[in-house]
């Protein structure tokens, strides 16, 4: 067995878009304290925010071990995902635009300066083509919905930003948007932005997605599909999977920043003790459009994990060529598929406080020895400090037991951590830590 070797190659999107704090830093100028007093003995006291609730950094509680379940192999069961939307944006990608200069045969009074004509190509087809106008100066939006080149019959097609600014966002967009597999229906945000020499650019953010209630072996659990933003091709599929206890379903996930409860979508998944290949089918209902999800149990080949560490929430690994392992709660001791993983995210959880370790690593997990996996807590604060001119430069990390750097997904950046230096007993600099 091999634990942690080096870092991982793949980072999954559903953890990496927010561009995760990996330390803070602090820079002390040693015009104010001294140099002497630097390479003198010098206490450096942390003062334990990084919560920004005061608590303590120790994580100590520990799931009572999961009996495992034998597989069936063969049997199938079926679910129906339906619709959902959301606030938040959970994917994006940039669109296509052409411009044009010449006003529409129909279109609303444009009395103000920087005025925007064009189309958004969802597509190579023709009718996948959505005329625009962005009225700038006023923060405001025209779409064409029934694409028929006039932008005053769409009472659904005008939108309204906050901003007046070189970026602006336009929310609740619904949008029907033809596809090779039927018409999709989508609610958006559009990011609109203009930049220096007159050009113009479009980004749209998914805000909605599939899902069900879905029982198997004796548990309820939230499982849905996050489809992609129609690329150029006018394609659409399934990019990320949602996976999370159905009494879980009203918290919040946040899959722009980072989320435990989605990981990047496989053909074959591993959960609660069992295995399955997932087939996925986007079906034209009479009346409305569903996913149908074909759970088909598997029985590969399965070895010991031996799990080391403290409030464990969740560990997602992959395995190539297409095979997510999610591992809930992981007892001392846990069997998952043969294979060489990537240890893609590290999730630990007390109360509503999350943290996450990316790229933790690889493990191998075979039939003739039992591997080995220390992560998670007790998680402890820490500092490294050197010098860097005339200026000590101090470095903050949340390591865990298997001395990685935690982070947390969303930090509080009006509580970064807090710092007091001391010689003996005088305080010679105190100060907070800067996200960097």
């Amino acid at each position: 067995m091999s634990g942690a070797e080096g870092n991982s190659s793949s980072l999954p999107l559903a953890a990496m878009r927010g561009g995760l704090v990996a330390e803070a830093l602090e820079l002390l100028s040693l015009g104010r304290l001294g140099r002497s007093a630097v390479r003198r003995e010098v206490m450096l006291l942390i003062i334990l925010t990084w919560f920004g609730l005061g608590i303590s950094a120790q994580f100590s509680s520990r799931a009572a071990p999961a009996e495992p379940a034998a597989a069936s192999p063969g049997a199938t069961y079926t679910a129906d995902l339906n619709y959902q939307e959301t606030d938040e944006v959970l994917v994006s990608r940039a669109v296509g635009v052409t411009f044009q200069t010449a006003p529409f045969p129909k279109e609303p009074a444009l009395p103000g300066q920087n005025v925007f004509r064009g189309s958004l190509l969802w597509g190579s087809r023709p009718e996948q083509a959505l005329p625009f106008i962005w009225d700038k100066g006023r923060g405001r939006l025209f779409l064409d919905l029934n694409r028929n080149r006039d932008l005053t019959d769409d009472p659904n097609g005008r939108f309204a930003s906050a901003s007046r600014n070189d970026s602006q966002s336009f929310t609740n967009v619904h949008l029907v948007i033809p596809t090779a597999t039927g018409n999709r229906a989508l609610r958006l945000q559009l990011d609109f932005s203009s930049y220096q020499g007159g050009s113009v650019g479009v980004s749209a953010g998914l805000c909605s997605y599939w899902q069900a209630r879905l029982s198997l072996h004796g548990k309820e659990w939230q499982f849905g599909l996050v489809e992609n933003v129609p690329d150029g091709t006018g394609s659409v599929s399934p990019q990320y999977l949602l996976l999370r206890s159905w009494a879980e379903r009203q918290r919040p996930f946040h899959l722009t920043s980072a989320t435990p409860d989605l990981c990047n979508f496989t053909k074959n998944v591993f959960f609660d003790n069992h295995a399955y290949e997932l087939d996925c089918r986007y079906v034209l209902g009479q009346e409305s459009p569903k996913y149908k999800v074909t759970f088909k149990e598997q029985a590969p080949r399965l070895a010991e994990l031996n799990v080391t560490g403290a409030d464990l929430h969740r560990l997602i690994l992959t395995a190539k060529p297409a095979l997510t392992v999610v591992l809930d709660e992981p007892a001392e001791t846990v069997k998952l598929p043969v294979g060489r993983y990537s240890l893609d995210e590290i999730w630990l959880r007390k109360g509503e406080t999350e943290v996450v370790r990316l790229n933790a690593g690889r493990v191998v997990v075979d039939e003739q020895h039992p591997a080995n996996l220390v992560a998670g807590g007790p998680l402890t604060n820490s500092v490294e400090g050197r010098l860097q001119g005339d200026a000590l430069l101090l470095r903050y990390q949340l390591l865990g037991a298997d001395r990685g750097a935690y982070q947390f997904p969303r930090p509080d950046r009006q509580h970064p951590p807090e710092f007091a230096v001391f010689q003996g007993t005088n305080k010679l600099a105190t100060g907070k830590f800067q996200y960097g």
